[in-house]
């Protein structure tokens, strides 16, 4: 049935797949006919707002996190009177939004809406100690949906977490546990199927919205002259002017077999030409599992005392069902991508029969039970 929905995204990043996932669930919701949108919004200033406003009416968020901007939310909320609210990745991760977050939540049971999670992955950011509190948070909810298949990702993100030295994964586990009257994993939240493209013989090389991993796309430019193949590298929309002159520069110094892009509008499209996929191990990788992709990836590990995990976890998840290579940071050498990429390149590909097509409808299940 139509009905009036809340949603709550703070992502200010340069990391734009959080917008990303929830772009994807409004567009699946649109095809609910008569329904009205309302969309608090803090995101990358490289994803255009105006992609949201498509969807519904959006508020733009202040810069930070605050107890008067929740008040003020919650009061726009209680105008409205929402059927439902919805947070992106809040309360498993974003805790510096609990003052903003508390207020619009109290809104909303005032208003009898349900109250949803919406989680790109089975993951969450707090410390051990600090697990009670977001369980008090999550308490609040009716659903938590996390978008991946039951079984497939939570094992590798629970071995994967104890590089964070935050949390021990039986903790981890324990709280998937606890909370598994709420929680539906609904598969992958991937866009709809799109017209169908002729595989080419050229090596796509991508590092999700361009935040991190400079050294990692300047080796795999350096590989490029190395491979037989052509290469197209996509630096991602939060990659500045001067870093993209600088890999352009360096690509045509290795004899012009790669050219460099900043985003593109299409890359499921790319993907799905591509003969072999190079990235780091964001959410497209997903897709690439969906388009049946030869995959070479380099997960984001993070810094020193800054580890993250959830890229390790999916390239351990894609090493086990589609064979893909996986370099660590250590491995950054130009030799040893080009060298993964020749082996991929010629190695027939192996999806494993664990991968079901009800794995990649996460938008259609989503919807169907915010609806």
């Amino acid at each position: 049935m139509p009905g009036r929905r809340v949603f709550y995204l703070h992502s200010p990043s340069g990391d734009i797949g959080h917008a990303v996932h929830l772009l994807r669930l409004l567009a699946e919701l649109k095809k609910t006919r008569g329904s009205r949108s309302l969309i608090f919004l803090r995101a990358p200033s490289v994803y255009p707002y105006k992609l949201f406003e498509k969807f519904g009416r959006v508020v733009r968020l202040p810069a930070a996190p605050s107890a008067a901007s929740g008040r003020r939310l919650a009061s726009l909320l209680s105008k409205f009177r929402p059927s439902s609210l919805t947070t992106e990745f809040f309360p498993f991760g974003r805790a510096e939004c609990r003052p903003e977050a508390g207020p619009v939540l109290k809104a909303a049971s005032a208003c009898g809406a349900k109250i949803f999670a919406s989680v790109p992955m089975p993951y969450f950011t707090a410390s051990e100690r600090g697990i009670k509190e977001m369980l008090e948070v999550c308490a609040r909810y009716d659903k938590i949906l996390v978008h991946s298949p039951e079984g497939a990702d939570l094992p590798y993100m629970a071995k994967a977490v104890s590089l964070e030295r935050r949390v021990s994964p039986a903790a981890f586990l324990s709280v998937f546990r606890g909370l598994r009257d709420k929680i539906v994993f609904t598969g992958y939240l991937l866009p709809g199927p799109g017209k169908s493209v002729k595989k080419e013989s050229f090596v796509l090389v991508t590092r999700g919205g361009g935040s991190t991993s400079d050294v990692f796309f300047e080796a795999a430019i350096k590989a490029a002259s190395l491979v037989d193949s052509p290469f197209l590298f996509v630096a991602g929309p939060a990659t500045s002017r001067r870093k993209l002159v600088n890999f352009r520069r360096l690509a045509a110094a290795g004899g012009g077999k790669a050219e460099v892009i900043r985003s593109s509008a299409r890359m499921p499209d790319l993907i799905s030409r591509a003969a072999v996929c190079v990235s780091t191990a964001g959410g497209s990788v997903y897709e690439m599992l969906a388009l049946r992709k030869k995959m070479v990836l380099v997960p984001f590990c993070g810094d020193k005392g800054r580890e993250h995990s959830d890229q390790l976890a999916r390239a351990w998840l894609m090493r086990d069902l589609a064979g893909a290579s996986l370099l660590l940071p250590g491995d950054l050498a130009p030799e040893k991508i080009a060298a993964a990429v020749r082996e991929r390149l010629t190695r027939p590909l192996k999806i494993s029969r664990r991968v079901k097509p009800a794995w990649f409808r996460g938008a259609e299940r989503a919807a169907a039970m915010i609806s």
